[in-house]
């Protein structure tokens, strides 16, 4: 028959998706302490260009990815047995990530307008999520069927969506064409341009990598599963 996704498996990534954001909260006080002490200042602090930098990559990057990681793992350690292939693996994690951008995006957004103008942070997080769900899935399939380093594609779960996600923010929240002083403050329009911008990069920088590892998209089967 026609093999279908469990209700639980649509709506739990979702559900523990919201709670990634103050776990993220967490690890962005843990990282940001961390950096001070063994930099002497802030993430923020500095020349434009690496303060944007800093900002992109220490105060959102790694935490964020950080605990939508640890809450993916824990969504794909209750479905272990249910999981058929990599798409699974994929679908989950993206739903992580739109859990997490629901609530980033509520919280940062202070109008309608400005909730409206940070939607294509859907398309981001839930983008990043796929590549990470991707070589999750990668790395369960190359350890069922010995063909591949599970090592490579465990690590390449967190840091080609840490890459990605640097990169977006890095352009999205650069301090060199902001309207203000503060990383936080920019104009609607450059916010509006290099969001959409950046994310549609990100995206067919994604996919194009996707389509590299099979001939068949998303739908390697992950053989020898547990009974």
């Amino acid at each position: 028959g026609v093999y279908r996704i469990s209700k639980g498996q649509a709506i739990l990534p979702v559900v523990l998706g919201l709670s990634s954001v103050p776990i993220s909260f967490i690890f962005f006080i843990i990282i940001g302490l961390a950096f001070r002490a063994v930099t002497g200042f802030t993430p923020t602090e500095g020349p434009a260009l690496l303060a944007s930098f800093n900002h992109a990559f220490v105060s959102a990057a790694l935490n964020e990815e950080l605990a939508k990681l640890i809450l993916t793992l824990i969504v794909l350690c209750i479905f272990r047995k249910k999981l058929r292939n990599v798409y699974e693996y994929m679908l989950i994690a993206a739903a992580v990530g739109f859990g997490f951008t629901l609530i980033e995006d509520f919280v940062y957004s202070v109008s309608l307008a400005g909730f409206v103008m940070r939607l294509p942070n859907i398309t981001v997080h839930m983008m990043l999520g796929l590549a990470m769900g991707r070589h999750l899935g990668l790395a369960r399939y190359n350890k069922e069927t010995g063909r591949g380093s599970v090592v490579k594609e465990s690590l390449l779960a967190y840091f080609v969506p840490v890459l990605c996600h640097t990169v977006f923010d890095f352009f999205a929240a650069n301090m060199l064409i902001h309207a203000g002083e503060s990383v936080e403050t920019v104009t609607p329009e450059i916010e509006r341009t290099t969001y959409i911008g950046a994310a549609m990069v990100l995206v067919m920088v994604i996919f194009s990598r996707m389509q590299k590892v099979t001939g068949i998209m998303y739908s390697i089967p992950i053989t020898a599963l547990p009974k």
